[in-house]
């Protein structure tokens, strides 16, 4: 017993320092404290997020402040199982005020933080003037980190998503029933099946006064999604007669392939439906990509071709006879009986079918 216990911490011990050293020592002229600040569990440094942040799958944190100039900058990075655990995250700690920024596929800036996903890393950068930090130091510090990153896909549930009326930064991506009773508490427990593989994506949508939340459910197969809408129909309370409110909100629902998508209001309207009509079921099309021509051919073409072809077939028939005609003729000529009409080298077997002997200068 106590040598499992014993390896039983070796292995976590390993785990542990696997987990450190992936925050450089500095970077665009930012030096490192000299020890990294290590030993805060994750529920000293999250609080009550802790627990959203295990179900997306969290692994590791590491911390390191950085100094330059006698400005400071606190780095926190989550090591998450994989990108789609660091992207779920990354929309779970986004506030509502940090705008998107290009320094990544999927980073936010305030003016005070930065929240930045690097394959399966969540960087999480508090300091002042974090904006103006951009183009030279955080980019920087994701060259730095990004060698040691999963570079595997991000999900693309989020490409089910319209456009139009979309709430920069609303979205959120749901893994589990922790974060689905957060977001869209529409039912007690799993309601969506998460143990059958499903993934959802929240955003909110705006017009003018018109405000809609649009929860979209994706799974493995057209069956499950079939066998789950049945449960999650129910829920739906699309009633015009009533007078939706923020506890008793307007849902409506549907179904198409393998997902589910759930349009609810605390307003009276049809925007909910206007946005759960504007769904998009599918991946990579795009509206201005060029359809591919026709390589059909006109019949006569074929029936042309047809005589070109035998024609081609019978000139390259007499060319190669006469030029064989011609090698043979020359190579008599040159070497009469070597090569070619060499009757002491033919044997003839005959059935007997007549009595007039085979003459072998006959084959000639």
């Amino acid at each position: 017993m106590r040598r499992l216990l014993a390896l039983c911490l070796f292995l976590f011990a390993g785990s542990v320092a696997s987990a450190q050293g992936i925050l450089p020592s500095g970077f665009s002229g930012w030096a490192a404290s000299p020890t990294p600040a290590t030993g805060a569990s994750l529920e000293q440094v999250a609080g009550a997020d802790a627990p959203f942040l295990r179900e997306y799958g969290f692994q590791a944190i590491e911390q390191r402040d950085y100094s330059r100039d006698g400005d400071i900058l606190h780095v926190t990075l989550y090591s998450m199982t994989d990108p789609t655990a660091a992207y779920g995250a990354f929309t779970y700690l986004r506030p509502a005020d940090m705008r998107s920024s290009t320094l990544a596929r999927y980073a936010a800036l305030a003016p005070d933080r930065a929240l930045v996903v690097v394959g399966n890393f969540l960087l999480d950068v508090t300091g002042k003037r974090i904006p103006h930090r951009v183009d030279d130091d955080l980019a920087g510090l994701i060259e730095s980190v990004k060698p040691k990153a999963d570079q595997r896909a991000f999900p693309t549930i989020g490409d089910h998503l319209p456009a139009e009326g979309l709430v920069a930064g609303s979205e959120r991506y749901i893994l589990g029933p922790l974060a689905l009773d957060k977001f869209a508490p529409l039912a007690s427990g799993d309601w969506i099946g998460f143990g059958d593989s499903a993934e959802a994506i929240e955003a909110r949508y705006r017009k003018g006064t018109q405000e809609a939340t649009l929860l979209v459910i994706e799974y493995p197969t057209q069956q499950l999604a079939a066998t789950h809408f049945t449960k999650i129909a129910p829920l739906a309370k699309d009633d015009s007669s009533a007078n939706p409110s923020v506890m008793h909100p307007a849902i409506t629902a549907q179904r198409n392939a393998g997902l589910v998508s759930l349009a609810f209001t605390s307003q009276r309207g049809t925007y909910a439906k206007t946005v759960l009509g504007q769904v998009i079921y599918g991946h990579d099309v795009m509206w201005n990509e060029p359809a591919p021509l026709p390589n059909e051919k006109p019949w006569p073409v074929y029936v042309i071709g047809a005589f070109a072809g035998t024609g081609l077939i019978l000139v390259y028939t007499m060319i190669s006879g006469l030029g064989f005609a011609i090698f043979r003729v020359t190579v008599n000529i040159f070497f009469p009986g070597k090569v070619f009409d060499r009757p002491h080298s033919i044997e003839i077997l005959q059935l007997g079918l007549s009595d007039r002997p085979a003459n072998t200068r006959d084959l000639r």
